[in-house]
């Protein structure tokens, strides 16, 4: 998933963390956008405060059927008789 992530040109960088939520890792990034899947509500977010506090966007995106990561890499392997 993180190299599929990765290799989207809007994406600058994927980074993994093993805290429960990523708040430390915004605190210290500082992101311009944070983005969560639409099960989130914005003020739901990890370091959505944060973010927003100074000026950054915060935004909750719509699930769209059959192109989540997941299913994307799934659709891959199975192509590649991988899956």
């Amino acid at each position: 998933r993180a190299r599929v992530l990765a290799g989207l040109s809007s994406v600058d960088a994927v980074v993994f963390f093993d805290e429960l939520t990523p708040e430390v890792l915004i605190r210290t990034v500082r992101p311009n956008v944070l983005v969560k899947g639409g099960d989130w509500s914005p003020e739901r977010i990890a370091g959505g405060t944060f973010v927003a506090d100074y000026g950054g966007i915060v935004r909750s995106l719509p699930f769209l059927q059959g192109n989540s990561t997941t299913d994307i890499i799934q659709r891959i392997l199975i192509r590649y008789g991988k899956g």
